[in-house]
């Protein structure tokens, strides 16, 4: 039986013995525009810590269908968690199985949305090796809009796809823009883009910008104390040390220095919504002859939570300032008068620093540096090498082999997996031959082994040649500066695969549900909303979302 018939069956059969709820949604128009929302970082446990709080955005969300989630691969990083959403593949059928990989022609990491053979700063989503519901979008009526911005390039590229019509992101010290290989023609709107990036240099010279809101709950204010993560101090209070203007002076701001620090407070991700604002009304979204697409990556959450952990005053900040964003997109939606259909979700979660954890200290800190020069010095010595046999693209979980031939890669591979079955840290290490011989899974995505996670984000031209695993509250860091990552994720325990899946339209019939679904059912759904009958795919139509639709 095909891999993606199974997997409508299994999406079928959870429903039905899902928590009683209406068998259909509240029936609704064909949207005139789909707006496809993914939170970075932002954790099913966080969403739902949080949940009671929200008055904004995140509040009407909450109303809609909502279901704890499964970003079900291992890789729990931002590009292969994107490439997911609007794909309705897994990384394995994306082909992005990290935000980077090492390129075995030349031996040097490759960027998930870098393009091959081109400059080095063109970006574009060339190595995506599936097509999005954008793409489906443009195919059934070419007049479609498809507009995708972020904070990041890899998020808004992969989830605008190989046909949008316009692709932004943020880049420090010049604003949001785009590349020209990130588009098939010129992207739409840069007179707009460029208008709004010089009136927030104009605004930003004339005062400095407030990058933390204030004042702050109570329910914020509690959680202000100082913290002790790995080697670093952290004041815990908010605004962080520095990021008030009389704090750096004047010539800081004129400078845009600041810029350092916009990625990780609220302001950035307000930026990134007003630029989709502008991009509503520069493209028409929603007023167009057939139902367009807007996809928006807010990034503030992930650049908060690995730089002061998901626990603290500033993450309770950030959720506030998340959910007021968020309604004020709801706002001009509502503002166009027309039908439309929103999802959220997320493309990994996360965990908080282990000092915060009960239980946990910085004993369950790993020094990825220290971690991989340790393996390379056993390895150089055991084995009489002349060079360091492994070399890490990004994470000590994905580890490359350098060998002259392939007895020599044997004999280093099975030195490296002894070495590290050997580490009290190392829960499990795995060739990359035993993932490939792992059939692609079909089960639900909270029952799936670690192998099976493995093989949903392996790539045999792209993927590493073992696999580590460290313990489930394992933070790969070690912050010696107060500026350092305390806290991450990229595992494939259930903290940094759990993801809210949220979707909300006009008098929808509300409902929490208890189904067991995945980030790649996502795009079938919405397309069913669209009209359209996607390419075969991973993921399956929500019938408890989408209802008769989904035939």
């Amino acid at each position: 039986m095909p891999h993606f018939i199974r997997r409508c069956a299994a999406a079928l059969l959870a429903t039905a013995f899902a928590t009683a709820v209406p068998a259909a949604p509240q029936a609704a128009p064909r949207p005139k525009l789909i707006v496809a929302l993914s939170v970075d970082q932002f954790a099913d446990a966080l969403y739902q810590r949080y949940r009671a709080t929200y008055t904004g955005g995140l509040a009407r969300l909450s109303q809609g269908i909502t279901f704890t989630g499964y970003q079900s691969h291992a890789a729990t990083e931002t590009c292969p968690g994107h490439s997911t959403i609007l794909t309705g593949r897994h990384p394995a059928g994306t082909g992005i199985v990290a935000n980077n990989w090492l390129d075995r022609a030349t031996g040097k990491p490759a960027y998930c949305v870098a393009v091959p053979g081109a400059p080095a700063d063109a970006r574009g989503p060339q190595n995506l090796r599936a097509t999005t519901l954008g793409d489906w979008l443009k195919d059934a009526d070419p007049t479609a809009k498809v507009v995708a911005v972020s904070g990041k390039d890899r998020a808004a590229i992969t989830m605008g796809g190989h046909k949008a019509d316009a692709i932004y992101w943020w880049a420090d010290g010049a604003g949001f823009g785009t590349s020209s290989y990130a588009t098939p023609q010129p992207a739409a709107g840069a007179d707009a883009v460029a208008a709004f990036n010089q009136r927030l240099a104009d605004a930003w010279r004339a005062a400095p910008p407030a990058l933390w809101p204030t004042p702050i709950a109570a329910r914020c204010t509690a959680l202000a104390v100082p913290h002790h993560f790995g080697e670093a101090e952290q004041a815990g209070t908010v605004p962080p040390p520095g990021m008030q203007p009389a704090e750096q002076g004047e010539e800081y701001w004129k400078k845009g220095a600041f810029t350092n620090e916009l990625r990780a407070s609220p302001m950035f991700d307000a930026l990134t919504e007003q630029m989709a604002e502008q991009l509503i009304d520069d493209q028409k979204l929603g007023r167009n002859a057939g139902t367009d697409l807007l996809a928006v990556s807010l990034s503030a959450t992930d650049y908060v939570g690995h730089r002061y952990g998901n626990g603290g005053a500033e993450m309770c900040v950030q959720m506030a300032a998340l959910d007021a964003t968020i309604g004020r997109l709801f706002a001009k939606l509502d503002s166009l008068h027309v039908p439309y259909v929103v999802a959220l979700t997320a493309d990994h979660g996360a965990i908080d620093a282990p000092e915060r954890i009960a239980g946990h200290s910085v004993a369950d800190r790993v020094d990825p540096d220290a971690f991989v020069r340790a393996l390379n010095a056993d390895l150089r010595a055991r084995l009489g090498l002349a060079r360091d046999p492994i070399l890490v693209a990004e994470d000590p979980q994905a580890l490359n082999i350098v060998a002259d031939d392939d007895a020599q890669k044997a004999r280093i591979a099975d030195a490296a997996l002894a070495w590290l079955r050997a580490r009290p840290d190392v829960v499990a290490a795995t060739p990359a031959a035993a993932i490939a011989a792992t059939p692609l899974p079909v089960g639900h995505p909270d029952q799936l082994t670690l192998l099976q996670r493995y093989r949903e984000s392996y790539d045999p031209e792209r993927g590493a040649d073992i696999y580590v695993e460290f313990g489930e509250y394992a933070t790969r860091s070690m912050p010696r500066r107060a500026s350092d990552s305390v806290a991450g994720h990229g595992s494939p325990w259930d903290h940094d695969r759990q993801v809210p899946i949220l979707f909300w339209w006009p008098g929808v019939h509300g409902a929490t549900r208890k189904d067991a679904v995945e980030t790649v059912d996502i795009a079938p759904t919405l397309a069913a909303f669209g009209g359209l009958k996607p390419p075969a795919v991973d993921g399956a139509c929500l019938s408890a979302v989408a209802g008769a639709r989904c035939r």
